[in-house]
């Protein structure tokens, strides 16, 4: 089949038992459908490559690609939009499960030609549990973008027109939250739809990058910054706000891994890129655990 509606765009590098998980949750679906499933392996040396590969012979639509060495998932996604054939694409990470029907849903929204680019609901894994929240919808374009900081899309998938996605690209020096940027572009467009249904499982487990904090404290500013490069000058007076949420989390991440002067150190950062942060209620909650707790070690 060539004429593709849809692509789904999936990096990987390790976590070869997560991956074919991934790929089962999909597979069944994506048969007899016009979907395109393009994999770009970023250097795995646990045989992601290989076992792609052999899916490759035996599904005609599953296209590969290899990067020798690990370049970095920024870089994995710019190769991927690059292959992408679909009207449309979606990336897709190579832990998370598509459920039931949603490539079928996902078509439909496509034939329905409501938007351009389509906010996905998923369910987010937490220990034994699926977490469900609900997206807010029908704002305008800034308060979408306040909205998208403050980290209320941050379970989203983008399923997106890919004519307009290929506009964009990502950092190759972003390791962490390398698809803020993509996705802060996306909420700002024109014609897009909050769709508040589950299409996937956001999966929660040790290997994610995301829970090893030192790297992540080094790369999270960076992302924000790159963020507001490419934003119109009447955005650039969120920059404070998304600093000092940012800060916020850097400071409950450095917590959990029990660095309380780190904690304390992201805190009063966050003040001073936005004093108003202390309306906020996780500031303050924050603020008491870590009093509390340098408390206890007196």
């Amino acid at each position: 089949m060539s004429n593709y509606k849809l692509s789904i765009l999936i990096p990987t590098y390790n976590r070869l038992d997560l991956f074919k998980e991934t790929l089962n949750s999909i597979l069944p679906q994506a048969q007899g459908k016009p979907v395109h499933i393009a994999i770009v392996d970023d250097g795995s040396t646990e045989g992601n490559y290989e076992y792609a590969l052999e899916l490759s012979k035996k599904y005609p639509f599953i296209e590969i690609a290899r990067h020798e060495k690990n370049l970095g998932v920024g870089v994995a996604r710019n190769t991927l939009l690059g292959l992408a054939k679909g009207d449309y694409l979606i990336f897709f990470d190579s832990d998370d499960l598509l459920l039931d029907r949603g490539l079928e849903k996902m078509l439909d929204l496509i034939d329905s030609e409501i938007a351009e680019v389509y906010v996905l609901n998923t369910y987010r894994e937490k220990g034994k549990k699926l977490k469900f929240k609900i997206f807010p919808e029908d704002k305008t374009e800034k308060k979408l973008l306040k909205a998208f900081l403050e980290g209320k899309f941050s379970e989203a998938l983008y399923l997106v027109k890919s004519d307009i996605a290929k506009k964009f690209s990502f950092s190759s020096n972003l390791r962490v939250m390398e698809d803020l940027p993509y996705q802060g572009k996306l909420i700002l467009h024109s014609k897009i739809k909050i769709i508040n249904q589950p299409f996937a499982i956001k999966r929660d487990h040790p290997q994610r990058l995301r829970k090893v904090s030192d790297y992540y404290f080094q790369n999270a500013i960076d992302a924000i910054e790159d963020l507001f490069k490419r934003l119109p000058s009447e955005y650039q007076c969120f920059k404070p706000f998304a600093y000092a949420k940012t800060y916020l989390d850097l400071g409950k991440r450095a917590y959990l891994n029990s660095d309380l002067a780190k904690a304390k150190d992201f805190l009063k950062k966050a003040i001073e890129c936005y004093p108003k942060i202390r309306k906020d209620f996780k500031y303050w909650k924050l603020r008491f655990k870590i009093l509390f707790k340098n408390f206890l070690k007196k």
